[in-house]
Parts: C-alpha cells; sequence; structure tokens
C-alpha cells in the first residue's frame, strides 16, 4: 500500500497539551473516523479518544433506539465456501470491537460437542457480538447490536451440529426475524471458548430474545482457493429472496474489496440487477473489515433504512473511502512521531518505563487504537538508536506503516 506523509505540524503534549489537542473525552459515543480528516489532528485525535471499547459500553443511551442487525452471508464447510470464509465474522469483529488489538481474522467454525454446549455457542448456530453506540460523520447517533448467523460443524464427525436436536438448511435459518437462546453469553473471540469465567460475561438480553429489524447480507468479491462462484451467487441468491420477503431491510456488503477479483464484483453486480433484485433498490456497500473501510457504513446505511429518523448518508466507493483511510494513518503515524521525537532522548530506556509517559499523550493512544499497542511499541524502539536521522525516521515511518497495514 502507497503510504504518504501528510500529517500536520504542531508541538505535542499530554493530556489537553500542545498540539492544540482537546481533552480525552470520556463520552460514550463512537465518531466516524471519516468526519475527522477536515478537521486535521484535532479531529483524528477526539476521535481516537473515543474509540476504546470500555467507554462505549459504558454510554448512557442516546436518543436513538436499539436497532438489532442479523449479518447473513455463504456459510458451511469447505465444500460450501471454500479454504475461507466469507468474512460475516470479521465484518463483525471489525464494527463491534473497533480497538486493533481486538480485532482477528481467525473465528471459530470447528469444535467440539462441548464448546457448542457451551454458553457462548449455547447449542445455536449464531454467535451474539453485543452493541455498541457509534455516531456517523453527519454526527447522527446509532445503538445497534449484533448476531452473525453460521454454521458450526462437530471436530469429531465434520458434520453441522444439530441445533436443539433439529438440522435446518442455513438459507432458510439465517433469515429468521425471531431469535431465542435463554443465558447466550456475548462472542468476544474463540479463545474464550472453555474459559468464559476469564472474559467478560455479557448475557445477550431481554432474556435471550433477538427479534431481527435488518439483514446485512454478506458477498465476498475475493477468489478463495476451492470455492465455486456458482456457490455464493445461488447462496445469496435464497437469502435474498428470503430476506426480502421478511420485510425487513437488507444491504449487500461486498467484503474483502482490498482483494477485489474483478469477475465476482461483475457477478454481484449481475446478481444485483436482477428484476426481483433491482427493482427493490437494495444498496451495496464495499467494505474490507481487514483495512477497517466502509465497515461502519454498511452498518448505518442498514440502521438507516430500519429507522428513518437517522436520515440517509451517502454510499462512498471503496476507493475514496480507501484514500480517506490512508490520509487518516498517515496523520495518526505523523502525530505520534512527533510525541517519539520530543520524548526519546534516553536511547537506554525501556518500553516499561516510556510507556508510562507515552500514555498521557493522545497521539500515542490514537495510534495504539488504530495500529494496536504492539506496533506502537515497534515505532518506538525505531527511534532508539542515537545516530537517528530525519530521512531514517521518514524511512522507518514508511515501513512500519506499510508493514502494520498488511498485518
Amino acid at each position: 500500500m502507497e503510504y504518504h506523509n501528510v500529517g500536520g505540524g504542531g508541538g505535542v503534549g499530554p493530556g489537553g497539551g500542545g498540539g492544540g489537542y482537546p481533552p480525552l473525552n470520556k463520552g460514550g459515543k463512537l465518531e466516524s473516523w471519516g468526519a475527522t480528516l477536515g478537521a486535521g489532528g484535532r479531529g483524528v485525535m477526539k476521535a481516537a479518544a473515543t474509540l476504546r471499547r470500555g467507554d462505549s459500553t459504558a454510554a448512557a443511551p442516546g436518543p436513538s433506539r436499539l436497532l438489532s442487525v442479523s449479518v447473513v452471508g455463504l456459510s458451511g464447510g469447505e465444500k460450501e465456501k471454500g479454504d475461507l470464509g466469507v468474512g460475516k465474522s470479521c465484518l463483525c469483529n471489525r464494527f463491534v470491537q473497533p480497538l486493533a488489538d481486538d480485532y482477528s481474522v481467525d473465528h471459530i467454525s470447528v469444535f467440539s460437542q462441548s464448546d457448542f454446549n457451551s454458553r457462548v455457542v449455547n447449542n445455536d448456530h449464531f454467535l451474539y457480538w453485543g452493541d455498541i453506540q457509534k455516531t456517523n460523520d453527519e454526527g447522527t447517533e446509532f445503538h445497534i447490536q449484533v448476531v452473525e448467523q453460521t454454521e458450526f460443524y462437530d471436530d469429531a464427525s465434520f458434520t453441522p451440529f444439530k441445533a436443539s436436536g433439529k438440522y435446518e438448511p442455513y438459507v432458510k435459518r439465517c433469515t429468521s426475524t425471531k431469535l431465542v437462546s435463554a443465558e447466550k453469553l456475548m462472542y468476544i473471540c474463540k479463545d474464550q471458548l472453555g474459559i468464559e469465567l476469564e472474559y467478560e460475561q455479557r448475557v445477550m438480553p431481554d432474556g435471550g430474545r433477538f427479534v431481527v429489524d435488518g439483514f446485512l447480507v454478506v458477498f465476498d468479491v475475493s477468489h478463495v482457493p476451492n470455492r465455486n462462484p456458482e456457490r455464493q451467487l445461488d447462496a445469496i441468491g435464497q437469502i435474498l429472496n428470503l430476506a426480502q420477503k421478511t420485510k425487513k431491510p437488507v444491504v449487500v456488503a461486498a467484503t474483502k474489496c482490498d482483494e477485489a477479483d474483478e469477475m465476482l464484483v461483475r457477478d454481484l453486480e449481475r446478481l444485483m440487477n436482477r428484476k426481483e433484485f433491482k427493482n427493490s433498490n437494495i444498496p451495496v456497500v464495499e467494505t474490507s473489515a481487514h483495512e477497517n473501510i466502509n465497515v461502519d457504513l454498511a452498518f448505518f446505511t442498514l440502521a438507516q433504512l430500519i429507522d428513518k429518523t437517522r436520515g440517509r448518508s451517502r454510499i462512498v466507493s471503496f476507493m475514496e473511502a480507501a484514500h480517506m483511510r490512508r490520509e487518516l494513518l498517515d496523520i495518526v503515524t505523523e502525530g505520534y512521531a512527533r510525541v517519539l521525537r520530543h520524548n526519546v532522548q534516553d536511547y537506554s530506556a525501556s518500553w516499561a518505563v516510556a510507556i508510562k509517559k507515552l500514555a498521557q499523550y493522545h497521539e500515542y493512544q490514537a495510534y495504539s487504537d488504530i495500529f494496536g499497542k504492539d506496533s506502537a511499541q515497534r515505532l518506538f524502539r525505531c527511534f532508539l538508536p542515537s545516530h537517528i536521522t530525519n530521512v531514517s525516521v521518514n524511512i522507518i515511518l514508511l515501513s512500519i506503516s506499510d508493514a502494520t497495514l498488511r498485518s
């Protein structure tokens, strides 16, 4: 990925100090990254301060009502979906757990009978991802809870588990509008299974009842080895037909657009141009969970169809959104680099000592939220050699930022 240094100037300072950055915002809403670019560094740091999950979950209820979204798409074993999934879990993960260190590309699909019986899975073929409050570019607030409809396989027999003693085809089951699973726990990550007590215990609310307000239908536009493209086309066609019959709003999320295959993009276009879908004007949002591009937009677009008082956002193309994302990453990286230039003077200092000071800076928090704490530590270590020059600093920023984006 091409990388440019376009970060703003100004000094640095912890708390509400130098650089003109505001104090850390302890409010509960998450602000859209897209709106921060026009505000330069100030907007980036303000948004970064509200990115952390702990703030969002503790938020006081806003004026928007809680909306329930079901994420669906091609599921099954390797015969159905090929060597990789279509990106449903990654899309949910990125939306509900927006911090870089909370994002994973590795999620559960094959496990033991005991894990299927655990309170996280709860003998169901869907995961409850929890809820989150966010604000879009226009300042509109959303409160959204998410379930992901999937298909779990027994690691002993490699066949789908029978939920509640019966098996129902995925395309029919995934478009159910009323889900019930008493005492079901929020899914956080695959390592949670078997040691649930070591993780946050959040029970699916309302006695385990989840009434779907709208469907986010995932279509993977990347090439996946051993996946027959026709199988995905057929499955999504069936899902869209059944979802429309529920009279609930539907949005299609084209996933993995950072690795888009032109043939699959055309397949999706042809699918959406079918008479039964074209007349419905189903929105299509181009996304990449891995690069964190247009993920929020996909959920916001659906939320605005569910609750028309939330307005209507412009659907931004993947190319335009990717450009905005690169600008944001440049600003955040340069901001953290300024903090390091200003503070890393003791070249024998350890990270354990340095982090106590760096943690006071908005610039550090913004960088670690977006790139992760390990990346923040790696960049710190690159500033330690006493012979470092401005030229080598720029080379370091280019290489680390690019490597982080591709990790």
